[in-house]
């Protein structure tokens, strides 16, 4: 299988398995399972694979160089990446005293100030090396800023940790505490002060012998030029 077939799909993959099984009609159990010849025939409808689509996901899932994927027992799961909650089954570990994780620039002084959070994942994903870490942000921007996770603290505050892959940790949200965001990383910019609302339009005044409320006693000029009083007249019953 040549590069171009096998990133397309192992992309198609990790959007069925991690992100829309429902929307392909696969059963994902709670363990993040669907049923490996349902997702056969997925493929071949989809048109990613043709012949001997069994062998080539086998292959790609055994000599992939980053392990995303598991077959087991007639069913084949993502290891991580997941957005909705599930359980993978994993048993709490012992990670490195530091774990890695590239974040955006934008991001930083947000995990400096808040912490880090799954950001629409069901685990705040971790690096093994700051390298692998820089890698993975690297996908999503230019000049990633690499955050490092003391574990040993985070551990301290009873936070869990999961080893999906060998490179790949999972864990729960983090806080700000545990997170060393380089020194150099954008600081967290204050929110622009909401824009003054522009004044009401001022109304036009009418002149002065344009107004006429109802029921006000007029004054006109009469022909020699003085003023004399009229009233309106009642209606007669």
């Amino acid at each position: 299988m040549d590069r171009r077939m096998a990133t397309r799909l192992s992309k198609f993959l990790s959007l069925v398995l991690r992100h829309r099984p429902d929307e392909y009609r696969l059963a994902m159990d709670p363990l993040g399972f669907v049923d490996f010849d349902s997702l056969i025939d997925v493929l071949a409808a989809e048109d990613i694979v043709g012949e001997n689509a069994e062998e080539i996901v086998e292959n790609l899932v055994r000599d992939s160089d980053r392990p995303r994927f598991e077959i087991r027992d007639g069913r084949i799961r993502a290891l991580y990446g997941h957005s909705s909650r599930i359980s993978l089954d994993l048993p709490p570990a012992s990670p490195p005293a530091t774990l890695f994780h590239g974040a955006l620039p934008e991001d930083a002084a947000r995990v400096r100030a808040e912490g880090l959070q799954p950001a629409g994942r069901a685990y705040v994903h971790l690096s093994g090396t700051a390298d692998e870490a820089r890698e993975i942000g690297n996908r999503h921007c230019d000049d990633p800023v690499v955050i490092e996770i003391d574990t040993k603290v985070a551990q301290a505050r009873r936070i869990p940790f999961h080893q999906a892959t060998e490179l790949i940790w999972l864990c729960g949200p983090l806080p700000a505490e545990v997170c060393r965001v380089p020194e150099g990383a954008p600081e967290a910019r204050p929110a622009p002060a909401p824009a003054p609302a522009p004044p009401p339009a001022a109304r036009p005044r009418p002149a002065a012998d344009t107004v006429r409320p109802t029921g006000a006693r007029v004054v006109e000029p009469d022909s020699s030029g003085e003023f004399k009083r009229r009233t309106r007249k009642k209606n007669r019953r």
